[in-house]
């Protein structure tokens, strides 16, 4: 049995996580799930369907009054795009130099034809408020998955009993390698925390172009947090 399995779900790590999504049907993954939601156990956003990490802008006033106002100078709405873009393009770059510098050619085992190497995978990507579509609501970065497993140490060729399938960024379907079934729980682990450092170091600047815009916008870094 796989140790994950031999642990209370409150005592998983993000690796154990990583290992039950994995070595899990998707059916018995869904199930800790659900279980662990209804417990108010914490459940690691790299794991969660549908949960890309990002950066969030929120409004602190709560009301579209308050964002009308906002929007309503043009000048100073757009010198806050422009910054929050500018930031995101320059901690691009570095999330990519990061990535090279800390695996180099360790990570080609993992690409393929349509899964490109890490570092050339990271791109920014910024969604605006739903109202109006003008003001800079979060700011995430694209990775390539097996960025996440080699940040937390997961091994690639140990998975599970049953394994698991996925859609890829490019909407290929791909599975578990069969040669890894009944191996999860078993991979060295030696993480590699290549991306959170980058986002913590440029985290002021950010929180600078923000509070230069409005008093009323809080920047939320913890829901990019690779912990």
């Amino acid at each position: 049995m796989s140790d994950f399995l031999e642990k209370e779900l409150q005592d998983w790590t993000v690796g154990d996580w990583i290992d039950a999504q994995t070595g899990l049907t998707n059916t018995a993954f869904r199930k800790r799930i659900r279980i662990a939601s209804a417990g108010g156990i914490n459940i690691p956003s790299v794991v969660l369907p549908n949960n890309a990490p990002r950066i969030l802008f929120e409004d602190k006033t709560g009301n579209d009054f308050a964002l009308h106002e906002r929007v309503k100078d043009e000048e100073a709405v757009n010198r806050f795009n422009s910054g929050v873009s500018v930031w995101a393009d320059k901690v691009a770059k570095e999330l990519r130099n990061s990535a090279q510098a800390t695996f180099g050619t360790r990570d080609a085992k993992y690409v393929t034809a349509l899964q490109p190497r890490l570092s050339d995978s990271i791109r920014p990507n910024i969604r605006f408020d739903k109202k109006f579509m003008l003001e800079t609501r979060s700011v995430g970065f694209s990775i390539a998955r097996h960025g996440v497993f080699l940040h937390y140490g997961a091994g690639t060729g140990f998975g599970g009993n049953k394994g698991s399938q996925w859609t890829d960024r490019h909407g290929n379907l791909k599975k578990t390698n069969p040669a890894s079934l009944g191996k999860a729980g078993n991979a060295p682990r030696n993480e590699a925390h290549w991306f959170s450092s980058v986002i913590e170091r440029n985290a002021k600047e950010l929180t600078d172009i923000t509070a230069e815009y409005s008093a009323d916008i809080a920047v939320r870094i913890a829901g990019i947090l690779l912990p």
